[in-house]
């Protein structure tokens, strides 16, 4: 499996010369793919691309997510970062910070290309990624 990796390659406030890099996805830290998928969420928004941030936000969030559950000894691969973010909206053992960021994540946009609350992909997906790389028994 391929992996598009980006690589911010000038040190600004935005994130906007990056350099894509194909890499195997068995070489590289699953850490730093998620931090890379995040980087491509906001060089896609700077962009004035939202749903490619959208994408990119849920994917590294669903792969946070993965993750953690794999390290919980649930072995869910497979299953799409989008199912890994209904699990966890669901799943009350979870904060509920912890949840309604995955809820607001899965939301659906309209017609408009608008999300029907006031919510911020990003920051959903940082709180997200934040809270299953802390630790393995954050419960």
């Amino acid at each position: 499996m391929i992996l598009l990796v980006a690589r911010q390659i000038v040190h600004s406030r935005w994130p906007a010369l990056v350099q894509f890099v194909h890499m195997s996805v068995d070489s590289i830290n699953p850490v730093s793919a998620i931090i890379a998928e995040l980087h491509m969420a906001a060089t896609a928004r700077f962009g004035g691309n939202e749903g490619k941030a959208r994408v990119c936000a849920r994917r590294a969030a669903g792969w946070a997510i993965r993750g953690w559950r794999e390290r919980q000894g649930i072995d869910q691969r497979g299953q799409s970062a989008h199912r890994h973010l209904q699990g966890t909206a669901l799943d009350r053992s979870l904060p509920a910070h912890v949840r309604a960021a995955a809820a607001r994540l899965i939301l659906r946009v309209g017609e408009d290309h608008e999300l029907p609350v006031d919510a911020d992909v990003l920051d959903d997906a940082r709180v997200l990624v934040d809270f299953f790389l802390a630790s393995d028994d954050n419960r």
